[in-house]
């Protein structure tokens, strides 16, 4: 909008001025819906995939650690290939994390504040996780 700011002259000689300001315009915005919850990710990154029901879950594949984790009505499998630590982020519920990797390779789940939770040895599943305990995952060659 283009405001003019100046003076008018008005009747036959210019006696009379006018100033012409801009007047206020107000809007009016509609309050934002509620965001939906975030998603479970992890950092760094690792591939994971959705799946509709529980039944259509694969086996782990070998080499790998999988955690599956509910949200949003789906379940997310997500694969942990490579040794290190990973963080968790909103990781709610209960889930299962199965340890495919090879010899004593262990899969470790720690809580926020660093206390090892659960250790799960290689060949082995555990169905039941408290995923709101939980901080990070960590793939190490020590056993448990």
């Amino acid at each position: 909008m283009r405001v003019f700011r100046g003076t008018v002259g008005c009747g036959r000689r210019g006696a009379g001025a006018v100033l012409v300001a801009a007047a206020a315009v107000t809007a009016t915005v509609a309050a934002a819906p509620p965001a939906a919850p975030s998603a479970p990710a992890t950092s760094p990154s690792v591939t994971h995939k959705h799946y509709g029901n529980a039944g259509d879950i694969p086996k782990c594949r070998p080499g790998y650690a999988c955690a599956t984790v509910a949200h949003g009505g789906k379940y997310h499998v997500f694969d942990f290939y490579r040794y290190g630590t990973y963080g968790l982020s909103d990781w709610h519920g209960r889930g299962g994390l199965s340890n495919e990797q090879a010899g004593g390779a262990a899969a470790r789940i720690y809580d926020r504040s660093g206390a090892e939770i659960e250790c799960v040895a290689a060949g082995t599943a555990t169905a039941d996780v408290d995923w709101d305990r939980a901080g990070k995952i960590k793939l190490t060659t020590v056993r448990c």
